[in-house]
């Protein structure tokens, strides 16, 4: 039987250890590495024919399965996803549409000088009890092609992030996506899932409109929750060949400081640090509390403030431009300590609360409320006391 030149491509390189590169039917490299610990490559999905990379062009890959619009379902994780510029961020309100204009111009070919969008969201769960709503909360989203419930997540098969090309990015043509998936799993009897449809408009800006969706018992007046899509994030994106990951045990940066730091080895836009970077901070501060004739010293740590440290930022948040909050100041704890004569040294909460992510580079801007008080609850003549950032390095899930 004659064989076709991807055959041959995978009976040769099926016998190395080193991997391979082949490009999809869109000219994107697509990197095959050994399966396990053994010396062969899966090419299974090339040699019939998948492309291996685009979500919506080859639903029989397990990897990469199909999902609404046209994703392009690479793995952020692996580096394949890069120049991630920010384009929009802000609130979304999923009651109304949504009119995004973007930070830079898109151009008349929009965005064509990238592969295309890349979308973060995540899900607003609200409680609804016999018809009536209650308690609204966030849901982070958790990609899973095994549709496995996790607890405290919202598990979609639909590739996330969302990644839209920008070939698709023509004036007047919706975009659905639809969050696929086996959701919480409430075990309701209704169940529909939440989406939205993206329309990028002859004025250069994006509407968004969103589909509620549900899980409840099916009554007339329905138990259970409702979800909605909201959109948090949408940056540009393009892909490349995979790249080495940084191992943990390399630090990107060490030493002291409340603004700038640079990160050495991390490339421009992060391909390389794994699963994202993980954030440490002095543990502990003094302070001086000022008397009418004498000054006194103390101290207190992040554990005692509620401040819980290291701090993760996931590698799908490291987008050029972006700021992000750092710390979860619906945690924070204020403290107080008697000072004998002196009344009370009171930290009472979170001034600024920021990161903001630059090229190899980011931004620290956190700041804690502090000062002096008579009965340790008001705080007299507040100033600010800067957290010092000692350590970054990528990390592992």
């Amino acid at each position: 039987m004659a064989e076709n030149a991807l055959t041959k491509v995978a009976r040769i390189a099926a016998g190395s250890a080193m991997g391979a590169i082949l490009k999809d039917k869109d000219g994107n490299d697509k990197i095959v590495k050994p399966d396990g610990d053994a010396n062969y490559l899966d090419l299974r999905d090339i040699v019939a024919g998948g492309s291996g990379t685009g979500g919506g062009d080859n639903p029989e890959n397990p990897d990469n399965p199909s999902a609404g619009a046209d994703y392009y379902a690479g793995s952020l994780a692996d580096g394949e996803i890069t120049e991630r510029n920010l384009e929009w961020s802000g609130t979304d309100d999923p009651t109304k549409d949504l009119t995004v204009t973007f930070k830079d111009d898109p151009g008349s070919k929009p965005f064509g000088q990238y592969t295309g969008l890349t979308f973060l969201a995540h899900i607003q769960k609200t409680v609804v009890t016999a018809g009536v709503k209650g308690a609204v909360s966030k849901i982070e989203l958790n990609y899973d092609t095994k549709n496995t419930p996790k607890s405290g997540y919202y598990t979609t098969t639909s590739p996330y992030p969302f990644y839209i090309k920008s070939s698709d990015l023509v004036a007047g043509k919706k975009l659905t996506i639809t969050i696929n998936g086996i959701g919480e799993n409430l075990g309701g009897k209704s169940i529909k899932e939440p989406s939205i449809d993206l329309t990028y408009n002859a004025d250069r800006t994006m509407t968004i409109v969103h589909t509620q969706g549900h899980e409840n018992d099916g009554a007339e007046k329905p138990t259970g929750s409702t979800y909605d899509l909201v959109i948090d994030t949408i940056a540009t994106f393009s892909t490349q060949a995979a790249v080495a990951q940084l191992p943990s045990s390399i630090n990107l940066f060490t030493g002291s400081t409340t603004d700038d730091a640079a990160l050495a080895g991390a490339s421009d836009y992060y391909e390389n640090v794994m699963d994202g970077i993980k954030l440490t901070f002095e543990p502990e501060y003094t302070y001086t509390a000022h008397g009418a004739t004498s000054t006194k010293n103390g101290t207190f740590t992040l554990e005692e403030l509620g401040l819980v440290q290291p701090v993760f930022i996931k590698k799908e948040e490291l987008i050029e431009g972006l700021s992000l909050n750092v710390f979860d100041e619906s945690k924070f704890k204020t403290y107080s300590k008697f000072l004998g004569g002196m009344g009370y040294y009171m930290v009472s909460g979170l001034n600024t609360n920021k990161i903001s992510i630059g090229k190899s580079s980011i931004n620290i801007d956190i700041t804690l409320n502090v000062g002096e008080s008579d009965s340790g609850t008001d705080l007299k003549y507040p100033r600010q006391m800067s957290l010092k950032l000692t350590n970054i390095s990528p990390y592992k899930k």
